[in-house]
């Protein structure tokens, strides 16, 4: 999958948006993207997506599991494509199921890359020097401050909102690279983002707790007896206050007057009554396509816009290969996903045994102070900074910013 980016986000309403759901409706996006090398809508795209998952059966009573014997040479087709970048590969290597697998395929195929880690204690980095030591590869660990990269230098060459703090982590990611001396424009970073759309994700116990309470609240109209202020100040306990639609998505977000009205979008999602489904719809194309995909091509066109970024699992023929099953895999008691990369995990590495419960990227929180004008925002906004949680802080420092360094007059709609 190519990107290009254009001009800088200057949009009202999706700054708005993107404050507070963490994602900007495609069509509205600076990140353009191509498929079959042509430029596509991306409402087109998720209309596809949509189709899909309509055509196919939730509950079939005999299947034949997707199994990796049957994509993964699809797969290895795509990664190769690499080479033609003729720069280094470098692997955004967390450990996790998404970037281990790419891993043990890069080793498979021969492909010398380098791996960048972000452990947030000794128990992730021995979790992560295990499976290196698997795969046999070398992995460079960030530091949990900047050494090299200049933050306020960086954000300004920003051409669009990043607000998850998950990105400040891929630009901890960015900083080995000058502490290996390798050049920006000639390196190709890799991330395992972009299959949530095809792959599915089964919400969690506490999320299904979490949108039984959420339909109970809504109901009865209880959001409206508290302030936006003190939702924020409940963090993701505010979250509760969401309608029960929205219960997929990472909580904690900065609650604007206008929040109902945004959230009120993703509403057509309701219509799926499977689970998995609409967790892959919302979470996936949502969340990655909007935000987590583009925090990384963001933050590296930062560094430099020579350098490139690649999604092996952006790959259109594995796309189009999984859009011809008749079923959406997926076993239900083992939480086993449709592309069986855990069962491929299990049998190359060993990997329940190493990494039971080894999660994704946890955010990482680089150090900032709020300036004057920032602070004069605030209160134009009527949000107060004391009564956000430290991911809102970090989401309301990143955005205003955002504003500040584009002499952004905003105003909530």
């Amino acid at each position: 999958m190519k990107y290009v980016l254009n001009t800088k986000q200057v949009d009202l309403n999706i700054l708005s948006e993107i404050l507070q759901n963490r994602f900007a409706k495609f069509d509205n996006s600076v990140v353009k993207w191509k498929y079959n090398d042509e430029y596509i809508k991306c409402n087109e795209l998720e209309n596809k997506i949509i189709n899909t998952y309509n055509n196919k059966n939730q509950f079939p009573k005999n299947t034949n599991d997707m199994i990796y014997s049957d994509w993964i040479d699809i797969f290895d087709e795509g990664l190769l494509e690499i080479n033609k970048f003729n720069k280094q590969p470098i692997l955004f290597f967390s450990g996790g199921k998404d970037s281990t697998f790419i891993a043990s395929r890069m080793k498979q195929n021969n492909i010398n890359g380098f791996y960048y880690s972000l452990a947030k204690d000794n128990i992730d980095k021995k979790l992560i020097l295990d499976l290196a030591e698997k795969l046999k590869i070398k992995v460079y660990f960030a530091n949990h401050e900047l050494e090299y990269l200049n933050f306020e230098e960086i954000f300004k060459k920003i051409k669009e909102p990043v607000l998850d703090p998950a990105g400040l982590s891929v630009l901890l990611l960015l900083d080995i690279n000058l502490k290996n001396k390798i050049s920006f424009k000639e390196s190709v970073f890799i991330d395992g983002m972009g299959n949530d759309a095809y792959m599915g994700h089964l919400p969690g116990k506490r999320e299904l707790q979490k949108m039984f309470f959420q339909k109970f609240f809504i109901k009865f109209n209880m959001h409206k007896f508290f302030s936006i202020n003190f939702m924020n100040k409940l963090g993701k306990w505010g979250d509760l206050f969401r309608p029960d639609y929205m219960a997929n998505f990472p909580g904690s977000n900065i609650k604007l007057h206008n929040y109902f009205k945004q959230v009120s979008y993703y509403k057509k999602y309701t219509k799926f009554n499977d689970e998995i489904t609409k967790r892959a719809l919302q979470r996936g194309i949502h969340y990655d396509f909007g935000c987590a995909i583009n925090k990384s091509i963001l933050y590296v066109n930062a560094c430099d816009e020579r350098s490139r970024v690649f999604f092996p699992f952006l790959n259109e023929k594995l796309i189009d290969h999984y859009e011809k099953r008749k079923v959406l895999d997926y076993d239900y008691s083992k939480l086993i996903n449709k592309l069986s990369i855990r069962k491929y995990l299990n049998e190359e590495l060993d990997f329940n045994n190493i990494s039971p419960k080894k999660g994704i990227f946890k955010p990482s929180f680089i150090k900032y102070e709020f300036c004057k004008r920032q602070i004069e925002l605030s209160k134009q906004i009527h949000v107060k900074i004391s009564k956000l949680n430290n991911f809102q802080q970090s989401d309301f420092y990143l955005w205003s910013k955002y504003l500040i360094n584009n002499d952004i007059n905003y105003d909530i709609i």
